[in-house]
């Protein structure tokens, strides 16, 4: 994971919940992921392939299967290369910037 200048507002907790982003794009792509961290901002995901710098998401977040989704509008602030050390497969650590969150929502 990336591991550069920490320019957040919020700090993040390495926690592996339930994602599911969906593009707001022509074809509205889903993809089902777990974090690698959260932050009351956003969150840090890898994934399989590069994602826009600035495209807009749709986010629901499961922090616990017993409370309800956090459902927002998340963007997609960067996305860096990496490798796997043993398959060396490539894939992208990725954080996305939540946009209309609730306060009650951005408190969990």
């Amino acid at each position: 994971m990336w591991d550069g200048f920490n320019k957040r507002k919020f700090p993040r907790i390495n926690l592996r919940c339930e994602l599911t982003l969906k593009t707001q794009t022509a074809g509205n792509k889903v993809l089902r992921i777990q974090t690698e961290n959260v932050g009351a901002g956003g969150v840090c995901v890898i994934v399989d392939q590069p994602m826009e710098r600035f495209s807009v998401l749709s986010v629901r977040l499961e922090l616990d299967p017993n409370l309800p989704w956090i459902e927002c509008l998340g963007k997609v602030v960067w996305s860096i290369p990496s490798r796997e050390t043993v398959s060396k497969k490539e894939n992208f650590d990725t954080g996305i910037e939540f946009m209309n969150i609730t306060a009650r929502d951005q408190q969990r």
